[in-house]
Parts: structure tokens; C-alpha cells; sequence
């Protein structure tokens, strides 16, 4: 299953560039048990470690929650989403977060 989950994650950041874990589980209402969302985050990490793709925790304004995403390596997801006036916020996710 993780094998598949690595492939949704990097499928998804080739194009638009980035995934939540939300997105995922295709979960936009956050419904999934907290177990499952931590399972996709784990495999995010390891990505993260391969250096595959680039973290951000993502700040959704609308649900005022907090999100693990995933992006593809160089894509400045802070700034993408400033300049299309997204729904939420980037920061750049740093080890021990």
C-alpha cells in the first residue's frame, strides 16, 4: 500500500506540483481516521528524505487547519499560492515539526 501511495504522491506533484495528504486519501472534508493520515505523511516523509519532493505544511484558511504537503523538488509553494490567491498558506516544513 505504501508502494501506491508513493506513486499517487509523485504523480500528483508532477502536475499541478504539489498534494496534501488530504489529497491523497481524496479526502477534502478530512474524514479519514487520524491513522491514515499519518500513514500518508509517513510515506511524505520518506520522500521527503530521498529527496524526492519538498515538504510544506499547508494552512487551509477556510477549515483553519493544518496540512502536510508534499511538492515537487524547487517548486516554492509559499509563492504559487500567493499568486493565484489561494485558499491557504505555505510554509516550508522543517525536520522535528
Amino acid at each position: 500500500m505504501d508502494e501506491e501511495m508513493e506513486h499517487i504522491i509523485l504523480d500528483r506533484i508532477d502536475k499541478p506540483g504539489w498534494v496534501a495528504s488530504r489529497g491523497v486519501l481524496r479526502d477534502p472534508r478530512g474524514q479519514f481516521p487520524p491513522e491514515e493520515i499519518a500513514r500518508v505523511e509517513s510515506v511524505m516523509k520518506k520522500l521527503a528524505s530521498e529527496g524526492r519532493v519538498t515538504l510544506w505544511r499547508l494552512l487551509v484558511e477556510n477549515d483553519k487547519v493544518e496540512l502536510l504537503a508534499a511538492a515537487r523538488p524547487g517548486l516554492e509553494l509559499d509563492k504559487d499560492l500567493e499568486e493565484r490567491g489561494a485558499w491557504a498558506k505555505a510554509i516550508r516544513y522543517e525536520e522535528g515539526d
